[in-house]
């Protein structure tokens, strides 16, 4: 009986805990190293979304989100040691009694805090700005930065990274053409616009779901989705990049199917994104690596657990031993939705495979989980969820992590790339010339061509250590084949690559 009666009192002290909004951290129990749950933000019956993370040079946190984000919202921040400690409660930013919504934050090198969002402009949804000191006065005041084109749908979601000059790089989109278009602006440290606004995806396509990256020489490198107007393509994940004087150098390359991408440059100046890729089985998180160049180095390679069939909300974070840091949601049926993380080398090896960080019956409805990293290589994680008012409201929770193989301490190896491939060009329209260069001798190696059904409708053999073969997009009795999406496999007895070809025609 007495046994009994304890269950009886932890059930009831756990319900209580979820349920009764009385104090800042909500506790459960977690994998090790990580911590408990924080509440971030003091209004729980209103749908706060769209968080943001940015560590400053002393390891203090700052958060962003919106409150009410497509009704009347605002931008709100709050300041946490590392800890997760409370220095500056929740706090307006926006101040503009409109529509604020889906802010984004970055921490610069003076550790002043730039903040960019969506709201109202004379045409549409333009890009706002402010900037904090570290104390939280305030710099520069809520101000619209780049006005909006016209209509209003799209995405709304900004991307924005700062580069080595303070500047701050914006990918974003307009509906002002009968399309909804990508557009890419540089504000400098005052929100100034440098490049008011750049066309970035052509008047054929509509794009949405943007992400940007900044290299060490200040190009920026931006992902975004496409779809051909009408169809039949949709989904295309779809990469560009501009220089730092704003001349495009790569215009609207594309990698295959995605959206939503990641995007960091490590130190040899190599990309690496992670994305979400729903044209299956099922949904998945997809990570790729290219050149400077934007030729495909490794990938693309889904990196969720397949336990799970639907996984979106991807993001990532780079340390500085070169550590990539995955998180994202991932569902199940029946509900049982979660908070997933991964860490991988740059070569895609798993660190620590897939691993809960949030989970039922302590998550509701996670989604939009965003990651940083400090300067003592710690995680922090922030993300919106229902738990308090399940199906009502959701609010803004963060936790951190230790950055330890707290899963497993064996490196589970991918795969090892003995030889590199490149495409060019990429897409393609009567001919492609797909590149091989190996470094495993003279052994003989199988180069496939695959549909987006899994079919291989071409294949060669290659004996030598540099070669090449002219693609004119043909099966293997020379019929042309349709437009669409082809994948490349090259195979040998030391390991394998692939990439992704387009033909347009």
């Amino acid at each position: 009986m007495m046994r009994q009666l304890l269950v009886l009192l932890a059930v009831f002290l756990v319900y209580s805990a979820v349920t009764v909004n009385e104090h800042p951290c909500i506790l459960y129990a977690y994998p090790a190293g990580w911590s408990d749950d924080i509440l971030i933000n003091a209004d729980t019956l209103a749908v706060e979304g769209y968080s943001d993370i940015g560590i400053d040079s002393n390891n203090n946190i700052w958060i962003t989100w919106d409150d009410n984000s497509l009704v009347s919202g605002e931008i709100y921040y709050s300041k946490r040691d590392s800890l997760g400690n409370c220095l500056i409660a929740e706090t307006n930013l926006s101040g503009t009694a409109s529509i604020s919504h889906f802010s984004r934050i970055a921490c610069d090198h003076s550790d002043n805090i730039q903040f960019i969002w969506r709201d109202a402009s004379p045409l549409g949804e333009g890009v706002w700005h402010a900037k904090l000191a570290n104390d939280g006065s305030v710099i520069v005041a809520s101000h619209l930065a780049v006005s909006g084109g016209g209509g209003y749908f799209s995405t709304l979601l900004p991307a924005m990274v700062l580069d080595k000059y303070k500047n701050i790089n914006i990918i974003w989109d307009e509906d002002s053409a009968g399309n909804n278009k990508m557009c890419f602006s540089k504000l400098d440290s005052v929100g100034t616009p440098i490049i008011e606004k750049l066309s970035i995806s052509p008047d054929i396509f509509d794009a949405y779901w943007p992400g940007i990256g900044v290299d060490s020489m200040a190009n920026c490198h931006l992902g975004y989705r496409t779809d051909s107007a009408g169809g039949p393509y949709w989904d295309w994940l779809t990469y560009s990049k501009v220089d730092k004087d704003g001349t495009i150098i790569i215009a609207n390359r594309i990698l295959g199917y995605g959206l939503s991408p990641a995007i960091i440059a490590d130190y040899y100046q190599n990309i690496h994104m992670v994305y979400t890729n729903f044209r299956g089985p099922g949904t998945t998180i997809e990570y790729l690596k290219l050149d400077q160049d934007g030729n495909f180095l490794i990938g693309p390679d889904t990196i969720n657990s397949p336990v799970y069939v639907d996984n979106t909300w991807g993001h990532m974070a780079m340390d500085s031993l070169q550590y990539l840091h995955v998180v994202w949601v991932a569902h199940s049926t029946p509900v049982s939705d979660r908070i997933m993380y991964a860490k991988l080398d740059t070569l895609a090896n798993y660190v620590i495979p897939p691993m809960s960080i949030v989970y039922p019956p302590y998550a509701a409805w996670p989604s939009a989980p965003r990651i940083a990293v400090d300067r003592s290589n710690r995680l922090h994680v922030t993300w919106n969820d229902q738990r308090l008012n399940p199906g009502i409201t959701q609010d803004i929770f963060y936790k951190r992590g230790e950055n330890e193989q707290c899963i497993s301490d064996t490196v589970i190896n991918r795969y090892h790339q003995s030889f590199s491939l490149s495409v060019s060009p990429n897409p393609f329209t009567d001919r492609t010339l797909i590149a091989v260069s190996r470094s495993d001798g003279n052994e003989i190696c199988k180069l496939e061509i695959y549909n987006v059904v899994g079919q291989v409708v071409n294949e060669y053999k290659l004996d030598g250590q540099h070669e090449s073969v002219v693609w004119r997009g043909v099966d293997k009795k020379g019929i042309q084949l349709p437009a669409g999406v082809y994948f490349v496999y090259l195979q040998s007895n030391k390991g394998w690559s692939k990439c992704v070809m387009v033909k347009l025609k």
